[in-house]
């Protein structure tokens, strides 16, 4: 038995409305955040020296370089090293020095300013099926 709906001038089979329905439902959307978002949501953090914010960019392991050391963390020991540096470095005039989108390189690099010292901030993304995430960041 097929029954017809008119929608819109158009017939559809309930069979393939349903069909539609269910895909619709079904189907797993990821909720991508694009680079310019990421872009912003990466300032706002710095700017007002949210490690925890920063860190909800962050891949699940990150490349972090830090006044001098370096290490592979995860996304948690990212941002209670950042956290610390926070801390002890206020944050006081954030200014974005260069910016890189393209298929093979996405980086931002920074000019930080906290109290007396002016720190470069090195920030590179990658592309993932969430959005783009950072990979590795450099303080200098």
């Amino acid at each position: 038995m097929q029954v017809y709906l008119l929608a819109s001038g158009c017939k559809r089979t309930v069979e393939s409305i349903v069909f539609f329905l269910c895909m619709l439902v079904c189907t797993p959307t990821f909720a991508a955040i694009g680079f310019e978002e990421t872009i912003e949501k990466i300032s706002t953090a710095l700017k007002t020296g949210h490690a925890k914010n920063l860190g909800s960019t962050f891949a699940s392991s990150i490349n972090l370089s830090l006044k001098r050391e370096d290490g592979v963390y995860t996304k948690f020991q990212a941002e209670l090293l950042l956290e610390d540096f926070f801390r002890s470095n206020k944050v006081s005039q954030l200014k974005e020095v260069q910016r890189v989108n393209n298929d093979s390189n996405s980086y931002l690099v920074y000019s930080l300013k906290a109290g007396d010292a002016t720190f470069r901030v090195f920030i590179k993304l990658m592309p993932t099926s969430k959005g783009y995430e950072v990979i590795e960041m450099r303080v200098e």
